[in-house]
């Protein structure tokens, strides 16, 4: 009895152990796989729209961008209360699908594609991209300078873990209703104390006469003391296929993302499978 009860104990605690160590990979695939969906709504939701609608959604964004003549931060980027911006003006502006979804980025380079939300509370910073409520919103034009927040070491989401990997000269998109901005990546803050809200302020201001968008995070890694700034400033888009690979490498790509998941859960089913022959060949000895 004593033996049965202790290779319980040991399957059970192994099984713990595995799924927290293969928990950090299927949850971000998980996420992927939402923002996807997600972003194909929108795709969706955009492909509907007559032109008089994007000309009314652009009208109000301009409009709306016009009243910021500087860029403001409110304490921390990352503390700010979802509930606060719903049913404001802010709110209302490019939520074609009212669902506080604005549109999205995607860096070829490190290979993700984001929504980006309305504001940056906890709940929609765990899953993607927030805008910066006080700063112009994402749609170009001169004289604007829009900043984007998300998280790094989620053990639930990559997000802008591997965001350090971009270089200047590097491209990022944001895909807004009917058009697509790129951006040329032209100056890196790798650490900024988060405290230090003087140079915060100044690298995030507007610029006359710029196009520019700031991808903002923490850092170092797990640590998150201090701020890594990521600005862009505005190029002609000419496609993503100056950083899109070919139909192979992409394949290659696919596979190499979820090969990590497919491979745990073959993992995982041999091992079931051996616990439970384990357990039905010792209970006939024991009949036996």
């Amino acid at each position: 009895m004593k033996r049965k009860i202790s290779t319980f104990l040991f399957g059970l605690l192994f099984l713990i152990g595995f799924g927290i160590l293969i928990y950090p990979t299927v949850s971000n695939q998980w996420n992927t796989y939402r923002q996807n969906q997600l972003i194909s709504s929108y795709e969706n939701t955009v492909q509907d729209m007559e032109s008089e609608d994007f000309t009314s959604e652009w009208e109000k964004a301009k409009a709306f961008n016009d009243t910021i003549q500087q860029n403001n931060l409110y304490g921390d980027v990352f503390g700010e209360d979802e509930n606060d911006i719903k049913d404001t003006e802010y709110w209302k502006i490019l939520n074609v699908a009212d669902d506080g979804v604005m549109g999205y980025l995607s860096i070829p380079k490190i290979n993700i594609k984001l929504a980006i939300y309305h504001g940056t509370g906890d709940k929609d910073l765990q899953t993607g991209v927030g805008h910066l409520n006080g700063t112009k919103l994402p749609i170009g034009g001169e004289s604007t300078h829009s900043v984007l927040a998300a998280h790094r070491g989620l053990p639930s989401a990559k997000l802008f873990t591997d965001i350090d990997q971009l270089k200047v000269g590097d491209k990022f998109y944001i895909h807004v209703l009917d058009e697509v901005l790129a951006y040329k990546v032209d100056q890196i803050l790798p650490m900024v104390d988060k405290d230090d809200h003087e140079t915060l302020e100044k690298a995030l201001q507007i610029e006359e006469g710029k196009d520019q968008v700031t991808l903002f995070t923490c850092t170092p890694y797990g640590v998150n003391s201090h701020r890594l700034l990521v600005r862009g400033t505005r190029v002609p888009y000419n496609g993503e296929e100056d950083a899109t690979e070919s139909v192979t490498d992409s394949m290659v790509k696919a596979i190499q993302n979820y090969y990590m998941l497919y491979l745990i859960l073959g993992l995982s089913i041999t091992i079931l499978v051996i616990i439970l022959l384990r357990f039905l060949s010792k209970r006939k000895a024991h009949k036996e």
